[in-house]
């Protein structure tokens, strides 16, 4: 009897060793794509000159090491690390408290770990001005748009680890500061969220998400169509939407979560989805609305927002990445005409989150003041 146990075990530490190869051969088990970028190794080709260099061989074992099972293993190692030790094998999430989780970017904007500087912010923030001056003239309305990051929010569920004391200033502080004393249009978006936060009766952000939930984008579409209107003295089309709720995090909602490539979903909370509606008033002229923003404006131009409540002027990702390709068949921001675009528009949002703001505006700003200023140094 001990020695029939005693081979069993050996069986199956065998059958184990050799799985990965038994899958590579037979195609076992089905692929399990891992989330998140990275780079896939391409199969190599065998060449003479190849095998002398070493090239052939070391290209092959990286190309098997990810044939022979790696997703499954990847996500056994991640959820082992997650259960026990509360650890993300994700580059800069960090677990929270009550399943929250975190990009260490928006914590450490929370703290001002990440403080640009009073010199490097009065000079992008007064090279604003400038701007929003210099688009007044050609008849656009320019504002700058303040987003909340997920680390402000959600203080409350840091974890011990992630508890640091507060710097003297934040990015997010001077610039909504110096914005509100020297005359710069200002959405504090972030400061309008969390007075929501008190009264939502759904969550504004998702426990596995980085950006606004959907729900929290549609309230936010709702203010920024009342601030635009304000703002040009010019109606919108109406929106306004209904909500069903859901145990599943969908789209974007579940972005961090899905990145840790985690054998198990972690347990969402019930979320609120809109179901939105627009209207189609013919006598509203459109407004040519362009946006400035990192990826928190995603949830907006994919509401309908963009296109259905005013008119498509488009969306310059980073300012590099310009979208919807049927407005930039072009997507390449440095090639475009930047002065003929803007003369285009009728309204321009710069839109950063908090980690964002110490990159202020990605370039953008130096760009719109040097076509919009050929003499810059005379009308300065």
């Amino acid at each position: 009897m001990k020695n029939t146990i005693k081979y069993l075990l050996f069986a199956m530490v065998l059958a184990v060793l050799w799985l990965p190869i038994a899958n590579l051969l037979f195609g076992l088990l089905p692929k399990w794509p891992l989330a998140g970028s990275y780079d896939v190794a391409e199969k190599p080709v065998f060449s003479l000159n190849g095998w002398s260099e070493r090239t052939f061989q070391d290209k092959a074992e990286i190309w098997l090491n990810e044939q022979a099972m790696r997703e499954y293993l990847a996500r056994i190692r991640n959820q082992y690390y997650f259960d026990v030790f509360d650890m993300a094998m994700a580059n800069g999430v960090c677990p929270g408290k009550d399943g929250v989780l975190f990009e260490l970017a928006y914590v450490e904007a929370f703290y001002g770990k990440d403080y640009a500087g009073d010199d490097y912010l009065t000079d992008k923030l007064t090279r604003w001005k400038h701007v929003q001056k210099g688009l007044d003239s050609i008849g656009v309305k320019a504002f700058l748009a303040l987003a909340p990051g997920k680390g402000s929010f959600f203080e409350d569920k840091f974890s011990d680890f992630l508890k640091d004391e507060h710097r003297p200033m934040t990015n997010y502080k001077f610039i909504a500061d110096w914005a509100g004393k020297n005359d710069i249009r200002l959405l504090d978006l972030k400061k309008v969220y969390h007075t929501w936060n008190d009264t939502s009766r759904y969550p504004l952000f998702s426990k596995g998400g980085i950006h606004w939930s959907e729900y929290g984008a549609a309230h936010v579409c709702d203010t920024l169509r009342g601030y635009i209107q304000s703002l040009t003295g010019r109606p919108l089309q109406k929106f306004w939407f209904d909500i069903e709720l859901s145990d599943t995090a969908r789209n974007g909602d579940n972005d961090i979560a899905e990145g840790m490539n985690l054998w198990f979903t972690p347990k969402h909370e019930k979320l609120a989805y809109p179901l939105r509606y627009f209207g189609e008033d013919t006598t509203i002229a459109p407004t040519k609305f362009l946006v400035i923003a990192d990826s928190y404006y995603y949830a907006l131009m994919y509401s309908g927002f963009a296109g259905r409540v005013c008119s498509y002027g488009g969306f310059w990702f980073y300012f590099r990445h310009a979208e919807p390709p049927e407005v930039f068949p072009n997507s390449n921001v440095e090639e475009l005409d930047i002065l003929a675009e803007l003369k285009k528009q009728d309204v321009l949002m710069l839109m950063m989150t908090e980690p964002q703001m110490q990159r202020f505006g990605w370039g953008s700003v130096e760009k719109l003041e040097e076509v919009l200023y050929p003499d810059s140094e005379s009308a300065r």
